[in-house]
């Protein structure tokens, strides 16, 4: 997150906030410093404080309209990148997450923690129309584009969109990242988030 869309009021003073008293059940996000490489984690319970008042009255009207819903965040795009090595092998950062993040290998996933008929908030980076369509088979599907009446007027830049999606994750039932951050973390691929620079080979299968 750029610094100048950081969270905290004490970043780049304080340096990293480490939380010793959170509870187990207590969701957290990363916000980052990019110049002066630091980060503060922070609660999700942290972010109603926070936005525009226009921005939380959308998400407001979001849950509304959803009512009980449980949401996933499938981050592929970015994260999707390749090199070959000296022997023209393809390699990747995160080997699974290609595989792991596909509407087949996603509904295994998550079974065991969202039941069938669920609505399911996707909020993804995944720009290939209707890549997720095959999920509705088993659950009502909603994107952040189905509510194009509330945001279009509000929604001016990506960042407005990024906070947006973090409060409609934080007022699901059930949220599913894509990769682990915390033990407590339901996730989608195993694969480790921070950059471990080793290159391996995609597994598909």
């Amino acid at each position: 997150m750029p610094s100048r869309m950081c969270l905290s009021t004490v970043h780049n003073t304080k340096g990293t906030v480490h939380s010793s008293n959170a509870t187990s059940e207590q969701r957290f996000m990363e916000c980052k410093d990019r110049k002066k490489r630091s980060s503060v984690m922070l609660p999700y319970t942290f972010l109603p404080s926070v936005p525009a008042k226009k921005l939380n009255d959308a998400a407001n009207k979001m849950k509304e309209r959803l009512g009980d819903y449980d949401a996933i965040h499938v981050r592929r795009g970015d994260l999707l990148k390749n090199r070959k090595d000296r022997s023209g092998v393809e390699r990747s950062l995160h080997p699974h997450l290609d595989r792991d993040t596909r509407p087949e290998f996603i509904v295994k996933r998550i079974a065991k923690w969202i039941p069938p008929g669920r609505t399911l908030y996707i909020a993804s980076n995944e720009r290939t129309p209707g890549f997720f369509s095959p999920l509705s088979d088993r659950y009502k599907l909603a994107y952040a584009s189905n509510f194009s009446s509330i945001l279009e007027p509000i929604i001016e830049n990506n960042y407005q969109l990024f906070m947006l999606e973090r409060l409609m994750m934080q007022g699901a039932k059930t949220f599913v990242k894509t990769m682990k951050e915390f033990d407590n973390d339901l996730t989608l691929c195993d694969d480790p988030k921070k950059n471990t620079k080793v290159w391996q080979k995609p597994v598909s299968t």
